[in-house]
């Protein structure tokens, strides 16, 4: 009788282990995940500014023009922050979504500034 217990516990701790695991694998996945987000996030600000210096060479027509661009810009960049919010509290449910709307965000912040700083390139 004894040997059967053991034996019982012994299946019911190898079909829990594994999800144990999974589960602690997952948290690790999403705070690298977020320290990538956070990074990128970084990297862009100093973007940002590097963007900023040089409007001031621009001439005054142009500066309309680019200061349109860059409320764009920062409005995204806004979303952005705003997702990786929501990305820090997602539970295990909504992780997927949240991740792939950070994704998303990311994506289209770099669009954005990719389109802003090809126009210094051609000046």
């Amino acid at each position: 009788m004894k040997r059967c217990w053991i034996l019982i516990t012994l299946i019911c701790l190898g079909l829990i282990a594994p999800r144990v695991t999974l589960a602690a694998s997952a948290k690790n996945e999403k705070g690298d995940y977020q320290k990538q987000i956070e990074k990128q996030l970084k990297e862009f600000n100093d973007k940002l500014k590097e963007l900023k210096g040089k409007a001031a060479e621009l001439k005054e027509d142009a500066k309309a023009e680019y200061n349109e661009q860059m409320r764009a810009l920062e409005k995204k960049e806004k979303a952005a922050n705003q997702k990786l919010k929501e990305l820090k509290s997602a539970g295990a449910k909504t992780w997927d979504k949240v991740k792939a709307q950070m994704d998303a965000a990311m994506d289209e912040l770099n669009k954005e500034y990719e389109k802003i700083a090809s126009r210094f390139k051609k000046t």
